[in-house]
């Protein structure tokens, strides 16, 4: 489905998939997705929760996925929070259990610190921002990223996600969340998926 609103001056659409069975237990699970995935890696999570009786959410937060890309745009946890908020509101959703991996543990958190009356239950699955991250490597400016997303390839995104995600125990079936993230390089837009990617990066850093 697809979410169509108006921020920072621009009309955006914000993909996200909604999955339950007649069978719903009453309660609704949302999957906040990191920075290297969108929501679709969240597969198996879903049919798992599904199968309990759980009605599940995935969006792709704007930048990733299927979502609109602007290099326009000013990306916040804070904005990230309100779009996903919209979401709900769109589906008269009033409670959830909020499940953020990675970046979006970043995300699920300041979602709550802003919507406490919306969030029964907070999980974190392995999440960034409970670090002083400027501690641990230098700053990379937005243009630096920007120029790394460029040279970005299937192969490239493949060791570092085996590095950074399956201690270099790769299996066939991750082949696919590699190819959602670089399948468009050669697109001739990818340019605004290479800003975007970096601004993010600078959202996780600075924030």
């Amino acid at each position: 489905h697809y979410l169509d609103f108006e921020s920072q001056h621009g009309q955006l659409k914000m993909a996200y998939m909604d999955i339950h069975l007649p069978e719903w237990n009453g309660k609704t699970v949302v999957l906040l997705h990191g920075k290297n995935f969108n929501g679709a890696y969240w597969k198996t999570t879903a049919e798992a929760l599904v199968k309990e009786g759980y009605r599940v959410i995935m969006p792709d937060q704007i930048g990733f996925g299927k979502s609109s890309k602007s290099v326009a745009y000013q990306f916040t946890f804070q904005q990230l929070a309100v779009n996903t908020k919209k979401i709900l509101d769109k589906l008269n959703i009033d409670k959830v259990y909020l499940l953020g991996h990675s970046m979006g543990g970043m995300l699920a958190t300041r979602f709550t610190l802003m919507y406490p009356e919306t969030v029964e239950k907070l999980i974190l699955e392995n999440p960034i921002g409970l670090e002083d991250w400027k501690l641990v490597v230098p700053y990379t400016t937005i243009d630096e990223s920007y120029k790394d997303e460029l040279k970005v390839s299937f192969e490239t995104a493949k060791a570092y996600q085996a590095a950074s995600y399956y201690d270099n125990k790769w299996k066939p079936a991750y082949d696919e969340w590699v190819y959602l993230l670089t399948g468009w390089a050669k697109d001739p837009e990818y340019p605004v998926v290479a800003m975007n990617n970096a601004q993010t990066s600078d959202m996780i850093f600075t924030q």
